[in-house]
């Protein structure tokens, strides 16, 4: 029982506060319930362990059958998680490359705004206001020092503002191949892992009046569905044993023994 308390109080500890729409929050429970999912799975064996070693005791019993239907939703939990795990890997992804495209698009707009309006100053004065109206970065070049006429100011603000636009560009860069590739393969490991312990689960786990576990339960209901789904299909041999029996003519009837 201890075992079951700590696994309760770290998924507690992990999951507060609560945001289940936000994709980091879903991968970071997932793969916490994922990596301390051995506990509570523990402590089942254990306890269907004692249960076995002290049939007479009624109270344990009891307990164990009570935790036996809980472990059924331990099942759903982590068949569901993969899902969920597959949607979080993929939106933040898909994040990262539209954040990447709304900082492309708000920079190369930005430096043709800035760009347009050197190139349509008339004067210095028009100069300075313009850019002091654009709210735009200090370009690294003071307008009282220059001493220059407005054609050789544009010139050497328009080096300055490429240089700025190339520096901006290295800066914004996409997410690298491996760091996509790890979301994908943290997410497989996952989802594989969940399968895993859903079996695990569904080992430990049993309805409520049912004399055998949830996995043997859900594998003859399948194996039954699927001989059912056969015979009404007919198997290929006894298709073609009725068919060679239209063929041939009836046999007659043996004469009756005297």
């Amino acid at each position: 029982m201890a075992l079951f308390v700590i696994y309760g109080v770290r998924v507690i500890a992990i999951t507060l506060p609560l945001r289940p729409l936000d994709t980091v929050w879903q991968l970071s429970v997932s793969s916490a319930l994922i990596s301390a999912a051995a506990i509570p799975l523990v402590g089942l064996a254990l306890l269907h362990l004692a249960a076995y070693l002290d049939p007479a005791n009624a109270a344990l019993e009891r307990r164990r059958d009570a935790l036996a239907r809980w472990a059924i939703l331990a099942v759903l939990g982590f068949l569901l998680l993969i899902p969920v795990q597959g949607y979080a890997s993929w939106s933040t992804v898909t994040a990262a490359k539209a954040r990447l495209t709304t900082q492309q698009t708000s920079a190369n707009r930005n430096f043709a705004l800035i760009r347009e309006a050197i190139n349509a100053a008339t004067s210095l004065e028009d100069l300075k206001a313009r850019l002091q109206a654009l709210e735009s970065p200090e370009l690294g070049i003071r307008f009282e020092d220059l001493g220059l006429p407005l054609p050789e100011t544009r010139r050497q603000m328009l080096i300055r503002l490429n240089e700025l636009e190339e520096q901006v560009k290295t800066r914004i860069k996409a997410p690298p191949p491996e760091a996509i590739e790890n979301v994908a393969t943290n997410a497989l490991r996952v989802m594989a892992t969940s399968v895993i312990y859903a079996l695990a689960f569904a080992i430990a786990a049993q309805r409520r009046g049912r004399e055998v576990p949830l996995l043997v339960e859900v594998l003859t209901m399948w194996s039954v569905r699927q001989q059912s789904r056969q015979n009404r299909r007919g198997t290929p041999a006894a298709i073609e044993e009725d068919y060679f029996a239209q063929l041939a003519p009836p046999e007659d009837d043996p004469p009756s023994s005297p």
